[in-house]
């Protein structure tokens, strides 16, 4: 049997705020790949006595999102964090591919495969509801005042058409070329006022959608795999920089002078932006380990060099560049498939993904997996979990007010994705 091409994914910051700024949210490759680590996933994979195989993702991500102000005593010191929002959206998506076994064609091992997924997930729910404080004597001494409310939706959707051959015995080559488009992006931002109070970032309501367009480009990736023997495989990747072009009236990206990081800012007219993306570059090994139990080890590192994709540049607004100093960013991925009684797949995986941010926003993932068989069935299971804690600012102030302190943000994400693939 044929496996194919080696490829890694994309890099998976946790800090959902700055999706906008950020490609963050890239779960692609199936729930196999999940269950090990997230790391490494089949670019094509071809079945023997099979021609077809088609595979569709049930894929499922939940954030938990808490900000917290902090209480500060006389000495100037933080004494607790008072949790005033949480925030628990979830978002689905349906990946799918088609693979072909192409070897009668080209005398040789080859695939060529179609693939839809996900490549920058913008989708961000914040709701905030606020209360007002009528002391005692009033049977409700804190009624509901309003909602600040800043959502965004839509997604970037990569089409990829891939094709991998092995033309010598130990080497497997590969190639793809994606395109990239923007869908359903939009954003609302804005306060829904029931009651004025001081603790509201406005005295009426005032909520606005606004549009967000993109334009398509395409991006190309070259993956080898040099086949050492029947129980190692080392694989390199390598993905080529791109840059997106972003059209709104909305809410543009910005500089948060308190903290230094991404911020928004509503536009003064229709703005045009560019964000880019730098190229990946990753080196990977697959290992079928010598155990009595059927045993099978992958992992990767990928570096993408951030330092050199910080500026978003603007046309049609006060301000041409916006600079982020960004760091280069290092991903470490490393997962696990045992076979139990030879039948029953159990995976697990360890993920630690730098950030262009900083440390700060470093994070580590804990996966887990399994899979049945049923004929020509395969049903995989896979999910992930990740956190991270860092400071930003207040995202309503109430009017007349001035934010003094720093608050704090946590990101709790879980990822559950279910895969299932037909051979023809």
């Amino acid at each position: 049997m044929f496996t194919g091409i080696l490829a890694v994914q994309g890099m998976s910051f946790g800090q959902h705020y700055f999706s906008s700024v950020l490609p963050i949210n890239i779960q692609n490759g199936d729930a196999r790949s999940m269950g090990m680590g997230q790391g490494m996933q089949p670019l094509i994979r071809s079945f023997s006595n099979h021609s077809f195989t088609i595979r569709i993702d049930f894929d499922m991500q939940s954030v938990t999102e808490t900000r917290s102000f902090p209480i500060i005593d006389m000495f100037d010191d933080i004494v607790t964090e008072n949790v005033y929002v949480v925030n628990r959206p979830k978002v689905y998506s349906m990946p799918w591919s088609l693979s072909y076994d192409a070897k009668k064609w080209v005398h040789m091992p080859a695939t060529v495969s179609l693939t839809r997924s996900i490549f920058w997930d913008f989708r961000y729910d914040y709701t905030e509801e606020v209360r007002s404080s009528l002391g005692p004597g009033v049977y409700n001494r804190d009624p509901v005042a309003g909602y600040h409310i800043f959502r965004r939706g839509g997604m970037i959707h990569s089409t990829r058409f891939s094709a991998a051959a092995q033309p010598v015995a130990f080497l497997n080559i590969g190639i793809s070329l994606e395109t990239l488009t923007g869908r359903d992006m939009t954003q609302e931002y804005g306060v829904h006022v029931l009651r004025t109070d001081e603790a509201l970032a406005a005295d009426s309501t005032d909520v606005k959608e606004f549009n967000i367009s993109a334009e398509r480009i395409n991006r190309w990736a070259l993956d080898l795999d040099y086949i050492l023997d029947e129980s190692l495989t080392l694989s390199l990747s390598m993905k080529s920089p791109i840059t997106f072009t972003f059209k709104t009236d909305g809410f543009i990206p910005s500089l948060d002078e308190r903290t230094q990081l991404p911020g928004l800012l509503k536009a003064d007219s229709l703005s045009e932006y560019k964000i880019p993306v730098p190229g990946e570059y990753s080196l990977g090994f697959t290992a079928r380990l010598t155990n009595k139990i059927k045993t099978i080890a992958n992992g990767n590192i990928t570096y993408a060099d951030w330092s050199h994709y910080d500026q978003v540049r603007f046309s049609g607004t006060e301000s041409d560049t916006v600079s982020y100093n960004y760091e280069p960013a290092w991903s470490f991925h490393v997962g696990v498939e045992h076979w139990i009684l030879g039948q029953t797949p159990f995976r697990f995986g360890f993920s630690y993904i730098g950030s262009p941010l900083g440390e700060e926003f470093e994070q580590t993932r804990i996966t887990l997996g399994t899979g049945w068989t049923f004929e020509r069935f395969t049903l995989d299971i896979g999910s992930a979990f990740g956190r991270t804690e860092y400071r930003y600012t207040d995202l309503f102030i109430p009017k007349g007010q001035e934010a003094l302190h720093l608050e704090e943000v946590r990101d709790a994400t879980f990822s559950l994705k279910a895969s299932l693939t037909y051979l023809f």
